[in-house]
């Protein structure tokens, strides 16, 4: 697929300009810590390149280890008259046809987006398998403790879910109250002058109420996405009523 990319890169950029098709090079083998020039396939490219060549790469946080790794053989190129070309930027071909420094200087730039973008990912992908905060909002029954990276002496964030003890009772007085037939929205009205469940957060509208009622009748899970928890929560309701009319 990266070649076939590639190739189409060139057919329609490229070709039409005189440029023949060099080859594709893919290093199969080659691990992430691994400088451009010091994989297989990379090594080779950076040394045949010469004056008036073109060097196009799928994306970038593939073809470079890091934001400097990329600067440093994109710069090595452009010093030998070689132009560089990345599919995530469509827009630079003709300027490197004229061989601007333009675009030396934007691929440089998205290096350094195309790796903090990953890195953030993948930050929150293992804080979210871990079950860690990744926002400013705390489900139902949680608060969050600790600081964030940007506050701590090392940039790592020490934040952790704890259980909210007084959230949760004005949870379950909530669910208590809909058990009982109070509707949702004179749940909601009671909540806006109540004062016998003191909360920073405010349940008082009907789709806080559901939120409060889901979380309680689910066990409080570590859900922050508010609409997914009710409709989980919706789910089982309505498998419960199937269950029940069989």
């Amino acid at each position: 697929m990266q070649e076939e990319q590639a190739k189409d890169y060139w057919q329609q950029q490229l070709e039409p300009a005189g440029i023949a098709w060099g080859g594709f090079f893919c290093d199969t083998s080659a691990q992430g810590s691994q400088l451009f020039a010091d994989r297989k396939q990379g090594g080779e490219v950076f040394a045949l390149a010469e004056t008036g060549d073109h060097v196009v790469v799928w994306q970038l946080d593939r073809a470079f280890r890091s934001a400097a790794d990329g600067a440093v053989v994109i710069q090595a190129l452009a010093a030998r008259g070689v132009r560089f070309h990345s599919l995530e930027l469509p827009s630079e071909a003709a300027d490197s046809l004229d061989g601007g420094i333009a675009v030396v200087m934007r691929a440089v730039g998205e290096i350094g987006r195309s790796f903090a973008s990953e890195r953030t990912l993948r930050t929150i992908t293992d804080r979210r398998e871990r079950g860690l905060p990744v926002g400013g909002q705390a489900p139902v029954g949680w608060k969050i403790i600790g600081l964030r990276a940007r506050e701590t002496k090392s940039k790592k964030s020490t934040r952790e879910y704890s259980i909210d003890d007084r959230e949760r009772r004005l949870a379950e007085a909530i669910h208590a109250m809909r058990q009982a037939g109070t509707s949702i929205e004179r749940i909601a009205v009671w909540l806006m002058t109540q004062r016998e469940y003191p909360n920073k957060r405010r349940f008082d509208n009907y789709k806080a109420v559901e939120w409060a009622i889901a979380a309680k009748e689910l066990g409080f899970p570590l859900q922050t996405d508010s609409k997914q928890l009710v409709r989980e929560w919706r789910a089982t309701k309505k498998r419960s009523i199937a269950d029940t009319s069989r």
